[in-house]
């Protein structure tokens, strides 16, 4: 069944995971590693503990397969997983000023204070994403994170393009009100 993964759909995927076919793991991080690893990437800069992270989604996604009723969309789900997982990293790492994990790294004390700052904002910007409106939040995260085009949203959740671009511009402009007061912290 998932032998051309250009023939794999997500559906054929979930159901296989669903019911404990190996096949169906094997499809989804074929379709969805290198992307997600990517992603990770961009918000820790750090390539072997992004493929560490999303390797681990993955065994996660495998012991809860039984849990994936109420999944609908797996390439959401994984994303919006990774981000998660990504943000709960950030938010238990303890940057030291003499070495992080274990690894070599700079001398440079300036390092430690760009890494730190740019951590602590990662924080600030997750927090004020959540406190978005919800419809705001969906459309917003669906557009910036999963990469939909506005005529996908707005199919999705049923509502017109010009919603779809209020929704975006609104979420947008409170963050950017948001992102000011963290400037000052």
């Amino acid at each position: 069944m998932f032998e051309n993964s250009r023939n794999d759909s997500e559906l054929d995927i979930l159901i296989s995971l669903r019911n404990g076919d190996e096949n169906g793991l094997k499809a989804a991080f074929r379709m969805y590693y290198e992307a997600l690893v990517l992603k990770v990437y961009q918000i820790i800069f750090d390539q072997s503990q992004a493929e560490d992270l999303v390797q681990e989604l993955f065994l996660e996604l495998w012991q809860k397969r039984n849990q994936l009723e109420k999944v609908t969309n797996l390439k959401a789900y994984l994303f919006k997983s990774a981000y998660n997982r990504t943000l709960n990293l950030l938010k238990s790492k303890k940057l030291s000023f003499d070495s992080i994990d274990g690894v070599d790294v700079p001398e440079d004390q300036e390092f430690y204070k760009t890494q730190a700052e740019k951590e602590q904002k990662l924080l600030h910007i997750q927090k004020a994403i959540e406190e978005l409106p919800e419809k705001c939040r969906i459309v917003f995260t669906l557009s910036k994170f999963e990469e939909k085009s506005y005529a996908d949203i707005a199919n999705e959740l049923g509502i017109s393009i010009k919603t779809v671009e209020h929704q975006v511009s609104k979420a947008l402009k409170i963050l950017r009100n948001k992102a000011k007061y963290f400037e000052f912290e």
